[in-house]
């Protein structure tokens, strides 16, 4: 008879101990579920937010970056095929005459030969920089085309094409007119005629006489 209570409770506690084992489990299961939860949530709000955060940035520098008529053009140093260097934004009291261009751009090589005699004319009054955006171009090309047209004026490579998209540039040729005072004047994207650049050169020159009576 003993021997009988003592299997039965032997078996009781088993089933007990069993059963409290489930109970403690799924409890420990439930509390880490619910300590996870709130994390991964949090987890996801955080990265939401932070890419927020680098997007808004982003297109601030964006903005920042793309230059616009009436602002100064920035100081940027750039070489140039005949071995100086150039600060296209250097103070220089006279107006600045930038042309973007590259060798296999049929518009740029009918434009260069005008830039010259514009350059021969009016060097006195105003500067001529051709940029080549060497990024989209090569070298030796460059070298070709500026021997072959006989440019006078200065032949600069932004080789990283960084003034290039500063000034919002997506074509060749592009313009950059910039007055005595450093500020840009106006970005203009696409062929001009002789006369349309000689017009905008003396709009330039009125205003350093403007600059000059102040």
């Amino acid at each position: 008879m003993k021997k009988i209570l003592f299997m039965r409770a032997m078996v009781i506690l088993v089933v007990v101990g069993a059963s409290w084992g489930v109970i403690a489990n799924t409890t420990y299961a439930a509390t880490l579920s619910m300590k996870n939860a709130p994390l991964k949530e949090g987890n996801g709000r955080e990265k939401l937010e932070a890419k927020k955060e680098v997007e808004a940035e982003t297109h601030a520098v964006e903005v920042l970056k793309k230059l616009k008529p009436g602002q100064r053009l920035p100081s940027m140093i750039l070489k140039g095929l005949n071995g100086k260097t150039y600060d296209v934004g250097a103070p220089r009291n006279k107006a600045l005459v930038i042309s973007f261009w590259a060798s296999w751009c049929d518009p740029c090589r009918l434009e260069a030969p005008m830039l010259n005699e514009l350059y021969s004319k009016y060097k006195d009054d105003v500067d001529v920089y051709g940029i080549n955006v060497t990024r989209y171009d090569r070298l030796e090309d460059v070298q070709k085309f500026s021997r072959s047209l006989d440019l006078q004026f200065p032949i600069l490579l932004d080789e990283q094409g960084a003034l290039f998209e500063r000034v919002g540039g997506v074509a060749f040729p592009t313009h950059v007119m910039v007055d005595p005072h450093g500020q840009v004047s106006e970005i203009i994207i696409g062929m001009l005629s002789e006369q349309e650049l000689e017009r905008k050169i003396e709009t330039l020159q009125k205003k350093k006489v403007s600059l000059g009576a102040e």
